[in-house]
């Protein structure tokens, strides 16, 4: 019970930062360092557009949603030296940054809409941590490719299959999130226009 507690706890504080942090300007430089990395990672001449002209046309192993370590290895095999190595030194480094920028955007934003929507004492703002989760997530799956790169030639199966589990709650989280996006702005939507309503005096009957 202490550690489900300890848990509960972590996640309330970090909620807890994230309301802190959200504000119109928190907001508008992540979508804008969103953007940024998300062009560079696949783009030229550092991303993903740049590694299939090297790779024949192989991209990157985290946009694959399922895959077992064979499975895995092949697709590393198929990159070859020079876009493995590409990979490596060009494409890691930048994805480092997209989870940052893509959970500070999405935890923000849907802070901002549910304190707009829901009063300040409620349980649901708690959800702002969903896209940090899935970060969390993303960053295990980077940590895990880079291991593989770095190992090549060895085949390290037990790092692949965490790797491949990594991603796969990664793409849930990351949906979570912007299904929670959508219904905080759904609410808010719905809680605007009935304020609205009950205060135009043109709708009020007489």
């Amino acid at each position: 019970m202490d550690g489900i507690g300890s848990g509960k706890k972590i996640l309330d504080d970090l909620s807890d930062r994230i309301i802190a942090l959200s504000s119109p300007g928190t907001i508008l430089l992540s979508l804008a360092g969103v953007l940024i990395t998300g062009f560079l990672v696949n783009g030229r001449p550092f991303g993903v557009v740049e590694l299939k002209s090297i790779t024949g046309g192989v991209g990157i192993l985290d946009m694959e949603v399922f895959y077992t370590p064979e499975q895995a290895y092949a697709f590393l095999a198929a990159m070859g030296d020079a876009g493995r190595a590409f990979e490596l030194t060009h494409i890691v480094p930048l994805d480092l940054l997209v989870p940052f920028f893509y959970a500070l955007f999405l935890s923000t934003l849907i802070t901002g809409f549910l304190k707009k929507w829901l009063p300040e004492k409620s349980r649901w703002h708690r959800l702002n941590v969903i896209p940090v989760i899935g970060a969390l997530f993303d960053y295990l799956e980077n940590i895990g490719i880079i291991a593989m790169l770095l190992a090549w030639p060895m085949e390290m199966y037990s790092i692949a299959q965490i790797t491949m589990a990594a991603t796969l709650l990664k793409f849930g989280f990351s949906i979570l999130a912007f299904v929670i996006v959508l219904g905080a702005i759904a609410g808010w939507f719905v809680t605007a226009v009935q304020r609205w309503n009950r205060k135009s005096p043109v709708l009020q009957p007489e």
